[in-house]
């Protein structure tokens, strides 16, 4: 608990140092694309143009140049990198207490900031099951998904979306369901989770979870996962939420904490 409040507090500090300047909105930014270090060509993945106006409105902005919060998923992303490679990890969960206070959003940038660091392919997988929203993001209008892979038996490979952004692929949740933690719990879910961590030596997994605490789903999948992002918001999520957040994530998986939704900035605390 300790950890959670003295990352709060240090954001608040950053916040109120002289010379800081409030975050612009992303739509004051022109978008870039960074030149890839290999190039990467997808003959199975199917590759879907993205609106750049739907990004800029569902506020994904980790690929805008001279953005400051794009800046700050870098930030996030370096620290992120740093403990995976010494520990030699590539599944990243994300996940947060309750709902609403930007899980989703922040897996999304991360993986795109982690794609255009040239490195690593990155695959950004949507396990939320009940509420999946990783494709809205996008602005991807039903896809089929990981769901469809358990239900139907559609071969994994023809779920894969490139978003048009260089070495990031994307794989859907699909339709909603509500029995999802069972279908999390399966012997194919981990047979599918070993063949895509170990699929690609340059590939980093960043995992959307549901909440920890509506329903048990991150529960059941946190042991497949190498490390876990725990996603909070200032103003909304409580002192008890993140305690008992942190008794739920194994002590030696907890990556670290993202400030979110704060009056004045974003803040990647608690490292």
């Amino acid at each position: 608990m300790e950890r959670i409040h003295k990352a709060l507090e240090k954001a608040r500090e950053q916040r109120n140092r002289p010379g800081n300047k409030p975050i612009p909105r992303a739509g004051k930014s022109n978008y870039v694309t960074a030149a890839a270090v290999q190039e990467i060509k997808y003959t199975q993945t199917q590759t879907v143009e993205i609106s750049q106006q739907t990004l800029k409105q569902n506020r994904v902005v980790a690929h805008l140049k001279d953005n400051e919060t794009a800046d700050l998923f870098k930030i996030l992303r370096t620290k992120v990198l740093q403990r995976m490679s010494i520990n030699g990890w590539n599944m990243l969960a994300v996940t947060s207490p309750t709902a609403g206070v930007g899980k989703s959003l922040t897996a999304v940038n991360l993986a795109i900031s982690l794609a255009m660091e040239g490195n690593h392919s990155v695959l950004l997988a949507d396990l939320d099951l009940r509420r999946p929203n990783i494709h809205h993001y996008f602005g991807i209008s039903s896809p089929k998904g990981i769901v469809d892979y358990f239900t139907e038996d559609v071969p994994i490979n023809e779920l894969f979306i490139n978003p048009s952004i260089e070495r990031l692929v994307l794989l859907p949740a699909g339709k909603p369901i509500r029995q999802s933690s069972e279908l999390l719990a399966t012997p194919k879910m981990l047979n599918l989770v070993n063949e895509l961590k170990h699929r690609y030596s340059d590939r980093l997994i960043i995992v959307d979870l549901p909440p920890l605490m509506s329903s048990d789903d991150a529960m059941v999948f946190l042991p497949y996962v190498d490390a876990c992002l725990l996603v909070v918001a200032e103003g909304l999520t409580t002192n008890s939420e993140i305690e008992r957040s942190l008794q739920l994530i194994e002590e030696k998986k907890y990556l670290g904490s993202v400030l979110n939704k704060s009056a004045e900035i974003w803040s990647p605390a608690a490292y």
